[in-house]
């Protein structure tokens, strides 16, 4: 029997003892940078500021896909000493055919040393050309999970909350280059919620919510970083999920858009499991109050 792939999404949303980020802007300053996940921030609003200096520290290869170093840029408007905190947040590259890219953004990030690249491919999108640059950068690391296999984890940033059409594609555009690239985990971290997809065959989530008590053994799980609200969507065709560790649980239950959806559901146990026959999307809201 195969063993269970392991999901934990919480590692990323721990705060890390660290200097200020000047230190580490140029990923390869780190002797460790490629055993880290890539940080991708697409053309989207950065939804919080407080999530982006979370998610920084845990990435060693940064890079803004076209327009969306405009929206790192941007970030910062109106932020106490918006100069400084520009500046401890240089991504390692723009990446992109660069028509979204405005010339103030362009010429700041030059003045820093950012490496920007142009991509003229009109018949790939912007994400799938970021996404490619980040594999020819960062090689798979057998230090991230996943069943013990080597993979290269990619922490998108954007948000959901704008045009339906656009989301679904950012949420097909996901399954397509996890096709077509197995070695790659992509964790999508939204206005609000962690979202990533489960392959066929057992899977178990790390689920640490904001309510549960400490730990014992000191580690970074003990401490909660969601709340109770989870999501198991088929939103790349129909499924059959069996869960533990859900209030609902089910066993052998056909889900599909046009019928069953698990959605509002909440975590019960320490790990949530999901056994399914067909790629699934898992989704776990944040806590509001990080620790």
């Amino acid at each position: 029997m195969a063993a269970a792939t392991d999901f934990q999404p919480a590692r990323f949303l721990q705060p890390v003892a660290q200097g200020p980020a000047t230190q580490v802007q140029d990923p390869h300053q780190e002797q460790d940078w490629r055993r880290k996940p890539a940080l991708l921030i697409l053309n989207q609003p950065v939804a919080s500021v407080d999530l982006l200096m979370r998610l920084w520290p845990h990435t060693g290869f940064r890079l803004c896909a076209d327009g969306g170093a405009n929206r790192l840029y941007d970030t910062f408007d109106g932020v106490d000493d918006a100069p400084a905190r520009r500046e401890e947040f240089l991504p390692s590259v723009i990446h992109g055919d660069l028509d979204s890219l405005r010339d103030d953004v362009r010429a700041y990030y030059q003045a820093h040393g950012v490496r920007i690249s142009r991509d003229p491919d009109q018949y790939s999108t912007d994400f799938g050309k970021a996404v490619k640059q980040i594999a020819a950068a960062a090689p798979p690391s057998p230090q991230a999970s996943g069943g013990g296999a080597s993979c290269r984890e990619i922490l998108i940033l954007c948000t959901l909350g704008g045009r339906v059409d656009q989301g679904l594609g950012l949420l097909y555009e996901m399954l397509r280059i996890q096709n077509a690239r197995p070695d790659t985990r992509l964790w999508l971290f939204s206005e609000s919620s962690v979202s990533f997809i489960l392959p066929p065959g057992e899977s178990r989530v790390a689920a640490p919510v904001a309510s549960a008590a400490p730990g014992t053994d000191g580690s970074p799980l003990a401490r909660g970083v969601f709340t109770e609200n989870v999501g198991i969507l088929p939103a790349f065709g129909p499924a059959t999920i069996s869960t533990t560790g859900l209030e609902w649980d089910v066993t052998d239950w056909p889900t599909s858009v046009d019928g069953n959806v698990s959605t509002s559901n909440h975590v019960k146990g320490e790990y949530v499991t999901v056994k399914t026959d067909a790629k699934v999307l898992f989704t776990i809201e944040r806590a509001t109050s990080l620790p």
